[in-house]
């Protein structure tokens, strides 16, 4: 049984060859997820500085205008909620 000419023409360990659109949507995806990661990291150390400073003035709830934020005890950490125009803070 003859195989079919693109199979017998790709051996094996052989490099796939070059489909632009795959390279650009692949360099594309790249570049967005190391800035989300990025992002993440700094959401992270934000977070924690936000908490320490929540300790340090010994709020475990603030609202002030259109920000609230609250120390959940189970998980240690905080929620941050900024209200949109026209609403109030919780």
């Amino acid at each position: 049984m003859a195989k079919d000419k693109q199979e017998s023409d790709r051996l094996p360990g052989m490099e796939d060859a070059e489909i632009e659109e795959l390279e650009n949507l692949a360099k594309q995806y790249a570049r967005i997820r190391d800035k989300r990661q990025a992002l993440t990291t700094q959401e992270v150390d934000l977070k924690d500085l936000l908490l320490k400073a929540m300790k340090k003035n010994k709020k475990t709830e603030y609202s002030h205008g259109k920000v609230t934020i609250k120390i959940v005890a189970e998980e240690e950490t905080v929620k941050v909620r900024i209200a949109k125009d026209g609403e109030e803070g919780d």
